[in-house]
């Protein structure tokens, strides 16, 4: 029984020494707050200067004091000076808050705790606390007997550089994306009609040019005296099939122009001349004004005409000739290799 008694005193005198010792700590730091003026109208800044008394070694954490305590805001913090006490280790910390409130009547201002530590390596803490202050908040006097004042409408502001920068890149992303959509609309626009060009079916340029002819025969234009449009369409229809039975691009090309690349088609002297008497006479009434009498007409229908049909029958002849010369070499070819094959296997 003396031993548990003996025990509980000395946890007792121990918690006493501990409770003592920090009492005697905390008094080395002294926190203090005062306010400027008693009284103020509700939404009015007033000044709380706070205060720390410290060693000078002490370490003060200014960082846990809030934005706002209880109804007070805070509106500004000021800067942390540094007073150092005359004849002693310890200095002054104040700093000054800027305060105000819109609850009005007597408004009690919070303890304010303040944490330190003995040194920048002492993670033991401790918090000392100002006093609570009393402040008079009155309310906004609202005089009834002066008349209603007008109602002023926003003052515009100019906008400045950083207001309109999200706006200039809105209207840039949605440039891009009209653009986009414009691009994969016309790019679906060509595909389809490549395609539809593609399964449509092609017709022959031998019996395109040879119902051009005989339209043109039939439109009697230059019994009518147009002769210029006569021509042109004769020589057009000429262009035409030379495109598309012949791959040259004689609708770009001048006469002379077309004239060369039929020469190298190697076609017979009579046929290249049944075309190049028609254009020489075509560009003679387009471009000098020549008036070719009716049998000159008729003559440059049946060339072109004579031209178109004996070409085509040379082209088709040409092919032919290219089909037996191709089918001769394959069977030259695979004839060697059975030749070879057989030789391989005599060995």
């Amino acid at each position: 029984m003396r031993k548990k008694l003996h025990s509980i005193s000395t946890i007792i005198v121990l918690a006493i020494i501990f409770f003592i010792d920090i009492h005697c700590y905390a008094q080395n730091v002294i926190a203090s707050g005062t306010i400027d003026r008693d009284s103020i109208s509700a939404g009015q800044p007033f000044n709380f200067k706070l205060e720390v008394k410290s060693p000078d070694s002490y370490i003060i954490d200014w960082n846990g004091i809030k934005d706002s305590i209880n109804n007070i805001e805070i509106i500004k913090k000021g800067e942390v000076t540094r007073t150092p006490i005359n004849n002693s280790n310890d200095v002054i910390l104040s700093q000054d808050l800027i305060m105000t409130t819109f609850d009005t009547g007597y408004i009690e201002i919070p303890s304010i705790g303040i944490k330190y530590s003995k040194s920048a390596d002492d993670t033991t803490k401790f918090t000392c606390f100002t006093d609570y202050k009393d402040i008079y908040v009155k309310g906004v006097s609202v005089d009834t007997t002066v008349a209603y004042k007008p109602i002023k409408m926003p003052i515009k502001q100019s906008l400045t550089v950083e207001e309109t920068i999200p706006y200039f890149g809105g209207v840039i992303v949605l440039a891009g994306l009209i653009l986009l959509i414009t691009y994969l609309i016309k790019r679906s626009k060509k595909k389809d009609r490549i395609e539809e060009e593609e399964t449509k079916p092609s017709i022959p340029a031998i019996v395109t040019a040879r119902e051009k002819l005989l339209s043109l025969k039939e439109s009697n234009l230059w019994q009518s005296g147009k002769s210029k449009e006569y021509y042109t369409d004769l020589t057009d229809i000429a262009r035409e099939y030379l495109e598309g039975q012949f791959n040259i691009e004689a609708i770009e090309m001048t006469s002379d122009e077309i004239l060369e690349e039929v020469r190298r088609l190697n076609l017979s002297d009579n046929i290249y001349r049944k075309l190049q008497e028609t254009l020489v006479t075509a560009d003679l009434v387009k471009f000098a004004k020549a008036n070719p009498d009716s049998s000159q007409n008729e003559m440059a229908f049946n060339d072109i005409n004579t031209f178109v049909e004996e070409s085509y029958i040379f082209h088709q002849e040409l092919e032919k000739q290219k089909e037996e010369e191709a089918k001769a070499k394959k069977y030259k070819f695979e004839e060697q290799a059975s030749e070879n094959q057989e030789m391989e296997e005599t060995k």
